[in-house]
């Protein structure tokens, strides 16, 4: 595998991949690009932050969050990020004006209202309607499954899955919400979800054009230099005590 010089202005040890082929990332690493990535699309830092979060999530769980990810940010491109996301109100969380739901930001709300009677709480039903690339979801709904003692199942046109129930709810919902978009609805009752064991699980590859891409996205948290900030670098300070 070849690499190009490393990009001191990435401020990260990511390999910068340069042939079309598997790329592994440990999770550091695939949070570190992701949070710069996502910084770089347009997200405030708080939802880069959360979007790492659950690209390392997926990854440690054998998804190939990186890519998931990456395809989001795609398709958000020239989009307002106001416009992605949930108008809360009991029972409705969709977006104003028929928007596709930013899944980040959506996971993100969601946590924040998992207390609240508008929330994701025991024997509610939530009217999410589109999301885009929802297996980026999942992250989040698993950590309040577990944190409020609720099963929550996530339905579409055709299917449904109960987040923490069975040994195999993550392989179904990879299959099946592993697309551009989806409408989805959202139940709850109490229950224990059962924890996930990655402890076996082989972190998931990327291919080195997602990681292209990812950088691309990330390149845009840097500042070019010029000859204003050439001419201000350094102490103005003498070096003599």
């Amino acid at each position: 595998m070849n690499t190009e010089p490393h990009d001191q202005t990435r401020g990260d040890s990511t390999p910068f991949f340069s042939e079309d082929g598997p790329a592994p990332l440990s999770r550091n690493e695939v949070a570190a690009l992701c949070l710069k990535a996502a910084r770089g699309a347009g997200m405030s830092w708080g939802m880069a932050e959360e979007a790492a979060f659950a690209a390392a999530w997926l990854v440690r769980h054998g998804i190939d969050g990186c890519g998931h990810l990456c395809a989001h940010l795609e398709q958000a491109q020239g989009r307002e990020w106001a416009e992605l996301c949930p108008d809360v109100s009991a029972g409705d969380w969709r977006a104003k004006d028929g928007h596709a739901l930013c899944p980040i930001i959506l996971g993100a709300t969601l946590c924040d209202h998992a207390a609240l009677t508008e929330g994701p709480v025991a024997d509610c039903s939530i009217t999410l309607g589109q999301v885009d690339h929802p297996i980026l979801l999942l992250p989040f709904l698993d950590s309040i499954a577990r944190k409020n003692g609720v099963l929550i199942t996530v339905s579409w046109d055709g299917g449904s899955v109960c987040i923490g129930q069975g040994a195999d709810w993550l392989q179904a919902a990879t299959g099946a919400l592993g697309r551009s978009s989806a409408d989805l609805v959202l139940t709850a009752r109490q229950g224990v979800a059962t924890d996930l064991s990655a402890d076996r699980l082989p972190n998931a590859d990327t291919s080195a054009e997602v990681i292209h891409t990812l950088n691309g996205f990330a390149m845009r948290t840097t500042v070019p230099a010029s000859e204003r900030s050439r001419a201000g670098a350094g102490s103005a300070l003498g070096d003599n005590d």
